[in-house]
């Protein structure tokens, strides 16, 4: 360890997080609900005004998703060594990527056409997500009731509703990990 010449140790200097866990969304205009089509389903109807916009399907085997948005196919193909990444494409060109830098967080990085965002979680039970871009929380995720999958998602008009959907996409997965999880230690 480095003293200084008196012998006390420097004081280390920890910047701040400027986050604050519950940020002003003004800016916020899309407001969406996703609910699940069935009971034993991870697949969501995803819904703007009530009105359906499309139908996420996440397969039980892999969780690879697929929907279709304005007459175009999207899938979403899980990588990693635990499926924890994603891969959104078009067709063969891929549209985004999602990465979990760590196996203990709950928190993804988000690319897409040159642009950069994070989601993290805001709560412990992985309930809440924040989405950031730099510093800012600019969009929030939120399952509802302790056990529910019906989601609530909030997200500026700077996001297109195809990374919307693919955000979506991001929690249900984690979500339906931790319950295997779960469900594999009792």
């Amino acid at each position: 360890m480095i003293r200084r010449k008196d012998g006390s140790a420097p004081e280390r200097e920890i910047p701040p997080r400027i986050i604050p866990p519950q940020a002003p969304l003004e800016d916020t205009v899309a407001i969406l609900e996703a609910e699940p089509t069935g009971w034993a389903s991870w697949n969501v109807l995803i819904k703007s005004d009530g009105a359906p916009i499309t139908e996420l399907s996440i397969s039980a085997w892999k969780s690879r998703g697929s929907f279709q948005l304005d007459g175009q196919d999207f899938t979403i193909e899980p990588t990693g060594f635990w499926l924890q990444n994603a891969i959104l494409q078009r067709g063969g060109a891929v549209i985004a990527k999602a990465e979990k830098p760590g196996l203990m967080r709950r928190r993804f990085v988000i690319t897409s056409a040159g642009h950069r965002m994070e989601m993290e979680s805001r709560s412990w039970t992985g309930r809440e997500y924040a989405l950031l871009m730099g510093h800012q929380e600019v969009g929030r995720i939120t399952r509802e009731g302790m056990l529910g999958r019906r989601t609530s998602l909030q997200f500026p008009d700077e996001v297109p509703e195809v990374i919307q959907v693919f955000l979506t996409y991001i929690v249900l997965c984690q979500a339906k990990r931790e319950a295997a999880a779960a469900a594999a230690g009792s």
